[in-house]
């Protein structure tokens, strides 16, 4: 079985949408017998943006999970902007930090990609 691992790295609030319809149509493409993994990992100011999403970018956040996508906010960034994980919707995951987690992917062999 064929595998592609795709990372997508958010580190602005106003490219969520991009980063998800681009993790969704990756996870579209999927042919038979292929494997196709997506982690969509977000830093910076994008954190911001994830204690009220609005409904339309929730709804495609939660069509991404249930389609097997990652998603994962950097834990220093929702310090620096005082955001405790209790107000985070449950479709996202942390990483201690993001630059670490992107960094680890890539030496894992997953293909980067900025939104």
């Amino acid at each position: 079985m064929k595998t592609r691992k795709l990372v997508i790295h958010v580190p602005e609030p106003e490219r969520w949408e991009v980063a998800v319809a681009n993790a969704l149509n990756f996870l579209k493409t999927r042919a038979e017998g292929e494997d196709l993994r997506v982690a969509v990992i977000a830093n910076d100011r994008a954190v911001t943006r994830c204690t009220a999403c609005d409904p339309k970018l929730f709804q495609h956040l939660r069509q991404l999970k249930l389609d097997g996508g990652e998603i994962y906010l950097c834990e220093n960034s929702l310090r620096r902007f005082e955001i405790p994980r209790e107000r985070l919707p449950d479709v996202f995951g942390t990483v201690p930090a993001a630059v670490r987690a992107l960094a680890d992917r890539q030496a894992d062999g997953w293909c980067y990609v900025r939104a």
